[in-house]
């Protein structure tokens, strides 16, 4: 297993997946693994839905939108179709307050990363019809859906490079390989206080 500092930094959203499927026992261990995440004064508001049945799957997909910036050379065809779903839910009378969402993103974080040392990779989606994702699954009234992880083994190797002059919008060369921009360490770092980019 990779150690944790290379394991976070070859982490990359994947959005074309191999069609082997992933066992549903990995699929709760990733699960278990979020309900370690750090939750604001421990309500534990998440709840997940796993969707690995080929029936479902397919049509969850139908309400998911993909990668607006490469869209639609991203938008993936049926060969490269993720081959499970990881649902993540608010239950919003446990959330404190307006970090309910927080909770989401370190939980979900966690799925990524985890998934990623077992070499599966995965895309947090945002972008989704949630109305309809929740007449799909049975999700309540009582749970609100926060975010969709896609999930697969990996068919794609994207890359990510130093962003130039604070462009992040990734995007694909002519080889079409997915290049993902992250700003550079001394952009966005600050040492005992906020300092401009000339006071560095």
């Amino acid at each position: 297993m990779q150690d944790m500092l290379s394991l976070i930094r070859s982490r990359r959203s994947i959005r074309r997946f191999e069609q082997r499927p992933i066992a549903r026992e990995t699929l709760l261990d990733l699960v278990d693994a979020a309900r370690y995440a750090p939750s604001a004064a421990n309500r534990q508001p998440l709840e997940y839905v796993i969707v690995d049945e080929p029936h479902l799957v397919a049509a969850l997909f139908e309400l998911l939108a993909w990668a607006a910036h490469v869209r639609p050379r991203r938008n993936p065809a049926p060969e490269h179709r993720p081959v499970a779903y990881i649902m993540v839910l608010r239950c919003t009378a446990r959330e404190l307050g307006a970090l309910g969402p927080a909770d989401a993103a370190a939980a979900i974080q966690t799925i990524l990363l985890a998934a990623w040392s077992l070499g599966i990779g995965s895309c947090w989606i945002g972008s989704v019809d949630r109305r309809r994702a929740a007449a799909l699954l049975g999700v309540p009234a009582s749970h609100e859906i926060d975010s969709v992880v896609a999930m697969g083994y990996p068919a794609e190797q994207p890359v990510a490079e130093d962003a130039r002059q604070e462009d992040t919008a990734y995007y694909l060369d002519d080889a079409d390989v997915l290049h993902v921009p992250k700003r550079p360490v001394q952009s966005l770092l600050h040492v005992n206080g906020f300092t401009t980019p000339s006071g560095r």
